[in-house]
This record gives structure tokens, C-alpha cells and sequence, in this order.
């Protein structure tokens, strides 16, 4: 969602607990998932303050089409998404 453009900069992200009620799952998934954002640099997270959005240039919408379109040729195959990824990863 950052990196379409759906989030962007500095806009505040709810509560781990908040989150974790919203989506109905447990609260250290939400915390482990905010530690992975972070770790690669899309949120900035820190002690008693709300995460928020790390300034991240967005992807070109010509390759969010390309990447789209395909992700569905792949299910419609019944590609898995490590394999679909193998094989994107192969043409680079």
C-alpha cells in the first residue's frame, strides 16, 4: 500500500492493538509484521510513539499494470508465488 501510493508519507498507522482488533488476528502478528516493515525501511516504529510511514518512492504505475497483469497469468496457471517469483527472478 506504501509503495502504490495508497499510504504515504508520514501518515500514522493504528496501534498494533488497534490493528490486531480490526483484523481480528493476534496482536504479535501485527507487531511482528510492523518489525518486518520496519526492518526494510517503509515504517518508522519507536517506543511509545505510533508508526508511521517512511518517506518511499512509489513504483511506476506502468509496472504496478505490468506486475498485475502477471500475477494473474500466474494463478491462472496455478503457479505458486515462489514459483512465480523463481520464475521473474530467472528473465532478470
Amino acid at each position: 500500500m506504501v509503495r502504490v501510493g495508497a499510504l504515504h508519507d508520514g501518515d500514522r498507522l493504528p496501534s498494533v492493538r488497534q490493528l490486531a482488533d480490526d483484523l481480528r488476528i493476534a496482536p504479535g502478528t501485527v507487531a511482528k509484521a510492523y518489525t518486518e516493515l520496519a526492518d526494510c525501511g517503509i515504517i518508522d516504529t519507536g517506543a511509545g510513539r505510533a508508526a508511521r510511514v517512511k518517506r518511499v518512492k512509489p513504483i511506476p504505475e506502468p509496472l504496478v499494470r505490468a506486475a498485475k497483469t502477471y500475477a494473474d497469468e500466474a494463478r491462472r496457471l496455478g503457479a505458486s508465488l515462489d514459483d512465480a517469483f523463481n520464475a521473474l527472478c530467472a528473465q532478470w
